[in-house]
């Protein structure tokens, strides 16, 4: 039951995320926001809000009980995860559409096995590479890269840089950030980390005070606002309390379907089609996930839990 919970919340996270390339590519597209005040108040209003609510459910003592190691670790997960990845994807947002900028979770997965087998982490195991590659062609279809007539790299530009350099910024995040998430707990580490990366857009922000665009609509303010809540501070803790509940192998490959679900909003809210190939590499994308081996493990081992008797009390 803990793995399916685990799944859920990562699934969770995945849904809030893809929301947010629509959102965003309208307030940065539109010139109702600069990326990088965006950012600042993406973080700025998520992070105090998680971490009052800690205060309240946790109480003040575990939710301050940080050592100086662990501040040192949330500062600089949170400039790499928060900041430099939120900036990042903003700039690529000046220029990309929705769903090019959702590119990186096509990446992502695949960044965070090279990482996780160079420095140890993980075996290489076959059938995950082969799911690997199959979901990111599977993404690439999605993304219209790849179609009935070739490969079509001729559109790549600065902002896809941005947008694999994001994904790197997250993989390295997540990798990096999953001993943390487990010593301090999913929501402890999640609300320190984007507190972290609103207050470093913050001090960004006093350097460039001439280049600011302040939201200055309720639509901007509102849009802002969700863009804080939910693929913010909902999706974060989602994201790092699945953590502790599933291998990362199978978490990383939850980002398989962002790419999928950020082209169906496009088409439900900004009218982007969706064609055919498209919706033959959103199969592929499922299918990739589900021939994961420890995702395949999870099935066997709660089928098993089903069958064990219950112990008397």
């Amino acid at each position: 039951m803990k793995k399916y919970f685990g799944l859920l919340s990562a699934m969770t996270s995945v849904v809030l995320w893809a929301s947010m390339f629509p959102v965003g590519r309208a307030l940065i597209g539109g010139n109702m926001v600069d990326p990088v005040t965006l950012g600042m108040f993406r973080f700025l209003i998520a992070g105090p809000l998680l971490v009052g609510a800690g205060v309240i459910f946790f109480g003040f003592r575990k939710m301050f009980a940080l050592t100086g190691r662990d501040i040192l670790s949330v500062a600089v997960l949170g400039l790499i995860g928060t900041t430099m990845m939120a900036a990042l994807l903003f700039y690529a947002q000046r220029t990309l559409p929705s769903i090019n900028a959702s590119m990186l979770e096509a990446i992502v997965p695949l960044q965070i096995f090279v990482i996780s087998v160079v420095f140890g982490r993980r075996k290489i195991i076959p059938l995950q590479i082969a799911g690997l590659l199959l979901g990111f062609c599977g993404c690439m279809l999605v993304l219209r890269v790849i179609d009935g007539n070739g490969l079509h790299l001729n559109s790549l530009s600065l902002g896809d840089l941005c947008i694999f350099l994001s994904g790197l910024c997250w993989s390295v995040y997540t990798v990096w950030g999953r001993p943390v998430a487990n010593r301090l707990g999913g929501y402890i580490f999640s609300a320190w980390s984007i507190l972290a990366g609103g207050l470093i857009f913050a001090i960004w922000q006093l350097f460039r005070l001439d280049a600011v665009v302040w939201p200055s609509t309720g639509q901007a303010w509102g849009m802002i606002f969700y863009f804080a809540l939910f693929p913010t501070a909902l999706s974060f803790l989602c994201w790092n309390h699945a953590q502790k509940m599933i291998p990362l192998s199978v978490l990383s490959f939850t980002e398989y379907f962002t790419p999928m679900l950020a082209a169906l909003f496009g088409f439900l809210f900004i009218h982007e089609t969706i064609n055919f190939w498209q919706l033959a590499g959103a199969v592929i994308v499922i299918g990739a996930s589900l021939i994961d081996p420890e995702f395949l493990s999870l099935r066997s081992r709660g089928k098993e839990t089903e069958k064990e008797p219950q112990k008397e009390v």
